[in-house]
């Protein structure tokens, strides 16, 4: 991507998330995105297709990058500390982000970024289980990565949802309700 689109992506991704902390994404219009991030409607055109999906982009790219930073590369690795590099700073993201993923999480009927964590959360396993880092007693990966992926978005709905939200008391909390042969796990 070129300088300058990258710059317009930038200004629009920063427009959205703006917007949508105090709104549904369903609720914002293109226009309104362009016109908050200083960009023609068609230059939204180029970078997305609707609100919603910018905003679904703009979240998965910061939670890609997070797994990449901590969960990539093999060699060496202490896979207990990275599992718990790349909790700690998705419960960062969160907490940026707080206001857009309360009404979305709160909402039974908007699935949109639940489905973006726990797809989030069952790529990074899958990651994990193709690198023999997770070893599970069930065959299924997919199963297992599934099953995980899914509780996890509960536990970090009930922790986002909190008055006071501490990091390394969801972490521990986390360490002794994710499966023995988790990574994070810790004993006791």
């Amino acid at each position: 991507m070129d300088a300058r689109a990258q710059r317009s992506l930038e200004r629009l991704s920063t427009a959205v998330l703006a917007l949508a902390a105090d709104r549904a994404p369903e609720a914002l219009s293109v226009a309104e995105i362009a016109r908050t991030a200083g960009v023609h409607r068609s230059t939204f055109y180029e970078h997305s297709d609707s609100p919603s999906a910018l905003l679904r982009a703009v979240l998965r790219d910061e939670l890609d990058d997070a797994r990449e930073r901590h969960l990539g590369g093999s060699a060496g690795r202490d896979w207990s500390s990275a599992v718990a590099a790349v909790t700690r700073e998705v419960l960062e993201h969160l907490e940026r982000h707080r206001a857009v993923y309360l009404r979305s999480l709160a909402s039974p009927a908007d699935g949109t970024l639940r489905t973006l964590l726990a797809e989030h959360f069952r790529a990074s396993i899958l990651l994990l289980g193709e690198r023999g880092v997770v070893r599970s007693p069930v065959a299924d990966l997919d199963l297992v990565a599934r099953f995980v992926a899914e509780g996890t978005v509960g536990a970090l709905s009930s922790w986002l949802t909190r008055e006071h939200r501490d990091p390394d008391a969801f972490l521990a909390a986390f360490a002794q309700l994710v499966p023995p042969w988790w990574p994070l796990r810790t004993p006791g």
